[in-house]
């Protein structure tokens, strides 16, 4: 029972203090403690709290039992290398035999690519199956599969992701685009005729519809794939020869637009992040320089001053040179998170030329990294139990 001494405010107050892990132990004291921490009025409490404590979450792979498993590890923003929580296995990775690739002469598993984080949620699409997750509580919950016909001829080569809420209906949206081609691997790769679908789910009809609007020619770049202002954003072409664009779309208003990339921003488009710096929208690329004794790169950060504006990408740090890396994320805006070329995560500073590496390998091209803050809501709360495609 709530200590007769304090009003249920009071407790609520201090409970909304806790860590996620130990409001969870705190279910289990009594009936009375476990129905308020789940109630709806708690969990939006909780989630409005001023004194957020903002963690690290790294999608990685460690080995265990000689295999090569990908966990989720959360880390201290302000010192990476420290562990905040005990690492989160994804076990619905276990039971799926996936197909292997090759990488730099190197066999490994194709990559598990994670979207978010939204309200202390992520999406972690997995083997023509999408999660749900929320990490500080281990839920997973499955999402209905879209329904996409391919024509004869056809088949599908590539999907990319995103992931968002709408306060509007306080629902939440899982947006899939379909590359849907000739099953001729020659035809598609030389983009002789293929197509791009758009499916997005709602998670209180916990349904999809088809959304028919003609896309441009979307890149997966995991470390560019970036909610911001209440829209998803990815690396796109109108076409194969044109510059790049940034596309995005409202998840309110479920309208797309193309944001233009800054006139002398670098061209290396494989290594480009797009991040979030001073609650600017912020764009990371790199110049490289071939130096002595071993050629390294130039980072270059851009800050857009005025969401939509051009004109208003203004060119905030150039840090290195160092070797090279691919950056993704940035730190407290003193450090840009990064993967080194062998496979191992780093940071880089902003206001000297400093590298710090960070005790975590991987395969190359491996993590994924994002500023995460816990939640109590609840998967089993959000999704209907209804189903059914439009």
């Amino acid at each position: 029972m709530v200590d007769p001494r304090l009003s249920e405010d009071v407790f609520i107050e201090i409970l909304i203090r806790l860590p996620v892990k130990s409001i969870v132990k705190l279910r289990c004291v009594s009936k009375t403690w476990r129905d308020l921490i789940r109630s709806p009025i708690f969990i939006q409490r909780y989630q409005n709290r001023e004194r957020k404590q903002s963690v690290l979450l790294v999608k990685r792979y460690t080995t265990r039992q000689y295999e090569d498993e990908a966990i989720l590890s959360f880390h201290n923003p302000d010192f990476p290398e420290l562990l905040v929580s005990p690492y989160l296995s994804i076990p619905v990775l276990k039971d799926i035999d996936f197909p292997k690739i090759i990488y730099s002469d190197v066999q490994r598993y194709s990559d598990v690519q994670i979207y978010g984080p939204c309200n202390g949620l992520v999406c972690i699409p997995v083997d023509n199956i999408i999660f749900l997750c929320n990490p500080a509580l281990r839920e997973f919950k499955p999402l209905p599969p879209p329904n996409i016909p391919c024509p004869n001829g056809y088949q599908i080569w590539a999907f990319e992701f995103g992931f968002g809420f709408d306060p509007n209906t306080s629902s939440y949206k899982v947006m899939q685009i379909s590359q849907i081609g000739a099953d001729n691997y020659e035809d598609f790769h030389l983009k002789l005729d293929h197509y791009e679908r758009f499916d997005l789910y709602n998670s209180t009809s916990n349904s999809w519809k088809h959304i028919d609007e003609k896309l441009p020619m979307i890149t997966c770049l995991p470390s560019f794939q970036t909610l911001f202002g209440g829209a998803f954003h990815w690396y796109a072409w109108k076409d194969i020869n044109d510059y790049p664009y940034i596309l995005c779309f409202d998840i309110r208003t479920e309208a797309f637009q193309l944001l233009d990339f800054p006139d002398d921003f670098p061209e290396a488009e494989y290594l480009s992040s797009l991040t979030v710096l001073n609650e600017n929208l912020a764009l990371i690329g790199i110049q490289r320089w071939r130096g002595e004794p071993e050629p390294s790169q130039i980072i270059e950060i851009w800050v857009m001053k005025q969401y939509g504006v051009k004109e208003s990408w203004t060119k905030q740090f150039v840090i290195g040179p160092y070797m090279d890396c691919c950056p993704f994320l940035l730190l407290n805006d003193e450090w840009l998170l990064v993967e080194s070329d062998n496979g191992r995560l780093g940071l880089c500073a902003l206001h000297e030329n400093k590298f710090k590496g960070l005790p975590f390998y991987g395969f190359r091209l491996s993590f994924r990294a994002m500023v995460y803050e816990e939640s109590l809501i609840s998967l089993n709360d959000i999704i209907s139990s209804d189903c059914e495609n439009e």
